[in-house]
């Protein structure tokens, strides 16, 4: 095993956290189900999808997140108090490829940015950031229908119920075809403001302090326009 990043975001004070995960790739069989199950008494998992709803400031998902997206689960978003994260996990073997996207990691204004975690074959991608007030409570209102045993859907009805699935699915998608620009969005929010040419050079991160917002494909233009600046 050989871990190339590791970050696990932003520390909050909330009053409740929530988590919902996607598997795309393959659906869970029903040992998996179980395990997803035991996590939370309230949890109802199907094959495809669940979600986390934790109360309180102490309250969290036992183990945390990552695990699920090692073992189970392709895309997650999760919101504790107006701090979001969003991460996308898939396999490549390549080692070139694994380091090339590694260098697309940094940390940016309020600890917002991009992590990179590889874990053999497993890359797992997690992006801290704030949304706009309007774009939060619009998803947190019309997202809610999710993962339930007597309401199972296909990963169809899923990416189409909720736009931040889709999203992040889109995202997976472009990473997987070693389209990086997501990583740019969020560079322009969170890592522009901390970070100079020179030092870009120095560092060898991957980064410009340039973007072509019209030439983005239209989920990174949505995007872009979810985001909010500290």
């Amino acid at each position: 095993m050989e871990i190339i990043s590791v970050r696990k975001g932003f520390t909050a004070d909330h009053s409740s956290t929530s988590y919902k995960f996607l598997a795309i790739d393959e659906p869970l069989d029903q040992k998996n189900i179980n395990k997803v199950s035991s996590l939370s008494s309230r949890a109802r998992p199907d094959d495809r999808a669940v979600k986390f709803t934790y109360k309180g400031d102490f309250n969290d998902l036992p183990g945390g997140w990552w695990p699920l997206l090692e073992k189970h689960y392709d895309i997650m978003y999760s919101e504790s108090y107006d701090w979001w994260l969003f991460a996308v996990a898939f396999s490549d073997p390549d080692p070139d490829k694994q380091q090339e996207i590694s260098r697309y990691a940094f940390n940016g204004l309020e600890d917002l940015g991009v992590n990179i975690d590889i874990v053999e074959e497993r890359i797992i991608v997690s992006f801290s950031c704030v949304l706009d007030y309007g774009e939060a409570y619009e998803i947190l209102d019309t997202n809610t229908n999710y993962g339930y045993k007597d309401n199972k859907k296909d990963l169809e009805d899923y990416l189409y119920d909720d736009s931040l699935l889709q999203l992040l699915a889109d995202i997976r998608s472009q990473l997987l075809d070693e389209d990086y620009r997501a990583f740019d969005v969020f560079w322009h929010e969170y890592g522009e403001p901390l970070y100079s040419q020179d030092e870009i050079k120095e560092l060898e991160i991957p980064y410009t302090n340039e973007l072509d917002y019209d030439s983005l494909p239209n989920n990174l233009q949505y995007l872009s326009r979810i985001l909010r600046c500290i």
